[in-house]
């Protein structure tokens, strides 16, 4: 099976999509849409790219352990003269200006992506404590999230320890970022660090990060590197025993999407359905089916067939959820309590789609009996379980993505306001930031902006923030209960680095070339890096486009990727990414 066919296997990577097909998503749902390479590709089905690289071998010798850590080298593409980009700012910048607290000490940067249905390899295992849903979660059977299914492993591992970290790492400035091998074979570890190398290499100098390799989250040098805290992107177990900017568990609870209903900002109104208690009995002492189950090590899992304790719980739990859903017309939204990726949410319109759902819900392998299979006594107080009913919002004008940085004192310094991108035949296909428009977008929702950083500061959390907006025709209803009416919803909010987030700190770099849009993306490409550099060496040239993150699959012949690119308009911007589109093998906006 390849990368390619595993990754569509498990529904779009940054999408709204039902475990069973994809549901409609409409205009006003802001969402990472994968689409077919197709010029007339409509919203809600996948999109992709191709490329192809050649890359110089490096080995580990007994003078280079398996972490290594310094300013990436300067690698050349023959024949190709790539520009140095220089950032506006960086995050190691923002950090020290936040306050006394980050503004003298040496910060480690942990942007490695993480989930709760495999191990990403043997020393980073899968989070059980602070649970994710991400889509293979959600729609892989339990029987394939093993440890031996290593053609998902791997999959994931390239996604969250490599391209996720690499696209943030390129906005980190000179900090440490930690980055962990997929595993520790000694090829393995000198691709690993070739491919940040050569992706952060375009970067100035000065705004280049040191980079730490190293096995997993329990392993990371902090002495051997001087590093006094780390701030990281999201929850790992594993990082529970280091100094931290910010506390694991209210981080964890304030990306909830329960921690969102209840935050008092103006978001649609919901139902939040939760869990009680937690799996009374564990699986050695339950009942024959438990006392059977040979997967110990793998993805815990109540059996349909458990007669004991357990399976009791989890029918009495899933029931509640069951009947909360079928008692709810349509349409509406659901979401799970804790996603990464885009996976996690349901965009339910119709009847048919709420039996779907309802049917995918309540299946022996659903993602509802996967999640209540991992509710323990360690985590159960976080209400990790939980689903989250939502009313859909009417009448919709505007659909944003606002970043910004939060200081230590709950001011905010904005960042960037990025608009949906609709094609010729009004079809959604990504988010764009038009730099021209954001002086006016910041004026816009100052107010909003402020209300939010002002919330996430008082829960402890100092960093990047992003949140998704619906602006409407006219003030509707909110979930704040004190009778707010407003035409800015709070449909999703992040806080951490946003995959768009270089957009912003790249304005200088574009607009100082006459282009005064931009737009990041994921491909997925046949080959490697160079041919696709080679395919487009003017646009890579004249600095119209650039790698943000880049990960090859030599063994499979294929590349996951971020990309930049920047033109002078919008229509001009929309012709680029129409030819990235008809060239490659997948597009994920």
């Amino acid at each position: 099976m390849t990368l390619l066919s595993l990754l569509n296997r498990g529904g779009a990577a940054h999408g709204f999509r039902s475990t069973s097909h994809a549901f409609s998503t409409i205009a006003w749902v802001r969402c990472n849409v994968n689409i077919k390479s197709r010029p007339t590709a409509a919203k809600g089905t996948q999109l992709g790219l191709n490329f192809t690289t050649t890359h110089r071998q490096h080995c580990a010798t007994a003078n280079q352990p398996l972490y290594a850590m310094g300013s990436v080298d300067n690698p050349s593409l023959a024949g190709i003269q790539l520009p140095t980009i220089k950032l506006d700012t960086t995050l190691t910048q923002l950090f020290r200006s936040a306050g006394p607290k980050n503004a003298s000490i040496r910060l480690g940067m942990v942007f490695c992506g993480v989930n709760s249905g495999v191990d990403l390899n043997p020393d980073f295992p899968r989070n059980t404590k602070y649970l994710y849903q991400d889509s293979p979660f959600n729609t892989v059977p339990r029987k394939e999230l093993t440890r031996k299914n290593h053609e998902l492993k791997k999959s994931l591992a390239m996604k969250y320890l490599s391209l996720i970290p690499q696209r943030d790492a390129f906005i980190a400035g000179p900090s440490p970022v930690i980055m962990f091998h997929m595993n520790q074979s000694p090829a393995t570890v000198a691709h690993d660090r070739e491919e940040a190398s050569t992706t952060l290499s375009v970067l100035d100098p000065s705004q280049r990060p040191n980079l730490v390799f190293c096995p997993g989250p329990s392993k990371i040098p902090m002495k051997e590197h001087g590093i006094d805290k780390i701030t990281y992107k999201i929850v790992a177990d594993g990082l529970e025993s280091y100094p931290l900017t910010h506390s694991l568990e209210p981080h964890w609870i304030l990306n909830s999407k329960a921690g969102l209903a209840r935050s008092g900002l103006p978001t649609p109104k919901c139902d939040i359905v939760s869990v009680k208690g937690y799996p009374p009995a564990p699986p050695k002492s339950c009942c024959e089916v438990c006392r059977a189950d040979k997967r110990s090590n793998d993805l815990t899992f109540i059996p349909e067939s458990c007669t004991g304790p357990r399976g009791q719980w989890l029918e009495t739990q899933s029931s509640k959820i069951i009947s909360a859903i079928s008692s709810r017309p349509v349409p509406f939204v659901l979401k799970n309590q804790q996603v990464f990726g885009g996976a996690g949410t349901w965009v339910v319109t119709t009847q048919e789609q709420k039996e779907d759902l309802l049917s995918a819900f309540s299946s022996p392998d659903g993602p509802l009996r996967k999640l209540l299979s991992q509710v323990t006594a360690e985590n159960y107080h976080m209400d990790p379980a939980a689903v989250i009913i939502s009313d859909m919002v009417s009448d919709p004008i505007g659909d944003y993505g606002l970043t910004f940085f939060v200081n230590e004192n709950g001011e905010h310094v904005f960042l960037a306001a990025s608009e949906q991108m609709i094609d010729g035949n009004n079809a959604w296909v990504g988010s764009t930031i038009v730099y021209s428009r954001q002086k006016a977008l910041h004026e816009k929702f100052r107010g909003l902006i402020s209300r939010t950083a002002e919330f996430v500061a008082r829960h402890g959390y100092v960093g990047p923030v992003g949140i998704d907006v619906l602006e409407t025709r006219t003030e509707g209803e909110t979930e704040t209960h004190d009778g707010e009416r407003t035409k800015f919803h709070v449909v999703d909010l992040n806080v951490r680095t946003s995959g768009s987030l270089a957009l912003p700190l790249l304005k200088g770099h574009f607009t100082g070339r006459g282009l005064d849009c931009a737009s990041s993306f994921g491909i997925t490409v046949k080959g490697g890096r160079e041919e696709f550099v080679r395919r487009w060496q003017h646009e890579f040239e004249e600095g119209r486009m650039f790698v943000l993150s880049w990960y090859e699959d030599r063994e499979e012949g294929e590349s996951i990727a971020d990309v930049v690119v920047g033109a002078e308009d919008e229509e001009g911007l929309g012709r680029m990414i129409e030819g990235v589109r008809e060239g490659s093998e997948e597009v994920v906006f």
